[in-house]
């Protein structure tokens, strides 16, 4: 699996609801999952840090970025 298809996997599995983008109660089931329970402050700072439009959802090229900084 090449790294488009991981991030497509990832945000579809995240994006429970299927409105096209993650919101903070889906990132922290992301984060979960790839990183390891560390606690409400660690997932909010990494949210933070990629919601780069601060709309306060993680859309898929946000994602991208996520994937690539983090080496997932």
């Amino acid at each position: 699996m090449d790294r488009k298809e991981l991030i497509n996997a990832l945000f579809e599995e995240f994006d429970t609801n299927n409105d096209g983008v993650i919101s903070r109660g889906e990132f922290i089931g992301l984060i979960d999952c790839l990183l390891g329970t560390h606690g409400v402050k660690t997932r909010s700072e990494i949210f933070n840090e990629f919601d780069e439009n601060h709309d306060n959802v993680i859309s898929r090229d946000e994602l991208v970025n996520l994937v690539i900084e983090y080496a997932i």
